[in-house]
């Protein structure tokens, strides 16, 4: 009445915590024999990425600042186109 399988609930409970207990251990042999050399490495890369993204916003601004400069540019280009054709428009009409 009390089993399973023919084993006992005394017996099931050991089978499940021997299974437990062995896959914390699969787990810390993956976590520190197959992945622990790569630890570094991913700082590494993390570390790496952290500064290409720092590197990428000053960028942004750097663009955002040129792009003030170069309409700043284009209205004084403007500004000056004018004031070239005006004074080609007085010494083609004659009037000073």
């Amino acid at each position: 009445m009390h089993t399973l399988l023919g084993l006992s609930w005394g017996e099931w409970a050991s089978i499940v915590t021997i299974i437990i207990f062995m896959a914390g251990m699969v787990s810390l042999l993956f976590k520190y024999v197959v992945f622990g050399p790569f630890q570094e490495d991913i700082k590494d890369l993390n570390k790496n990425f952290k500064t290409l993204n720092d590197n990428l916003r000053e960028i942004r601004i750097s663009i955002a600042e040129l792009d003030k400069r170069v309409d700043e540019h284009d209205r004084r280009l403007d500004r000056h186109h004018e004031r070239i054709k005006d004074l080609h428009d007085k010494i083609r009409g004659g009037s000073y």
